[in-house]
């Protein structure tokens, strides 16, 4: 059972984690080991829920562009103002961008599946996950600005990076966005579509595990209050909300590489006290 305080403190650390390129898997296994306590799969999926909440507020514009361009594909744009085209004409391209990056996360996603449940409940995977984050963040310090827009391959290749972060402790956020940097793409667009590139992944992901998950029973899900889902998923969308407000200034400002140091630091105190 989770009591209140469990779940305030795993909502934080999810809204905390979950956006900044810092790994929330990864901290949330070492919070779990920390109270000594296995976090059932559906508090699970209900926390992303109120990180995902927090990634809608932040780009509600975008995604209602988005859902505009899609819904006036078969549809005539003449009588439309020319913000109006633009703006769908914007949701198109990303449409299309997030169906493209999401198929390599799809397929390494379900392909890896087996192999991310193993690395969630082991200390070395844990351990080297953190530093393999820290090695991809630390790289961008010596990248310039990126003047590109993200084009088909890029979204391919953001994907893929995407989909790394099934692994344990590899930041989904720090895998995306130093991918987009490698390829010198401008910063706002790239972080905005790593965040939009997040919506599906996070739905896709949940919807997954309430449908394919063999530990997901009734008895587990009434086990928890009502009062702990309650808590743990509006403490993870509003700290969620923060964190991306906090990780898009750091990214515009140049400072994205200062997360690698933390992630060496975890990483290496993890695989010293395995020693």
């Amino acid at each position: 059972m989770i009591d209140a305080i469990q779940a305030l403190i795993l909502g934080i650390i999810q809204g905390l984690t979950e956006w900044l390129p810092i790994s929330s898997s990864g901290h949330l296994a070492l919070a779990q080991l920390a109270m000594n306590l296995q976090v059932p799969i559906f508090f699970d999926i209900v926390l992303h829920l109120g990180t995902l909440a927090a990634v809608i507020g932040v780009y509600r514009y975008e995604l209602l562009s988005i859902l505009k361009s899609f819904k006036s594909i078969h549809q005539r744009n003449g009588k439309n103002s020319e913000v109006e085209r633009k703006n769908i004409m914007w949701g198109r391209r990303y449409l299309l961008l997030i169906i493209l990056g999401m198929i390599p996360t799809a397929l390494m996603g379900v392909g890896f599946r087996s192999i991310f449940e193993e690395s969630f409940y082991s200390m070395w995977s844990i351990g080297l996950g953190f530093i393999i984050s820290g090695a991809m963040i630390i790289v961008t310090k010596f990248i310039g600005k990126g003047t590109n827009s993200i084009g088909k391959v890029d979204a391919v290749l953001i994907g893929v990076g995407q989909g790394l972060s099934i692994f344990s402790s590899i930041s989904r956020s720090g895998a995306t966005i130093s991918i987009g940097m490698f390829r010198h793409i401008e910063r706002s667009e790239l972080i905005t579509y790593s965040f939009l590139l997040s919506i599906p992944a996070i739905l896709g992901a949940g919807l997954y595990d309430l449908v394919f998950a063999d530990n997901i029973s009734q008895v587990e899900i009434i086990r928890i209050p009502i009062e702990s889902y309650i808590i743990g998923t509006l403490s993870a969308a509003a700290v969620g909300y923060v964190s991306i407000k906090f990780l898009i200034s750091i990214v515009n400002k140049g400072e994205f590489y200062l997360f690698s140091f933390y992630c060496f630091l975890i990483g290496s105190l993890i695989l010293v006290s395995l020693i």
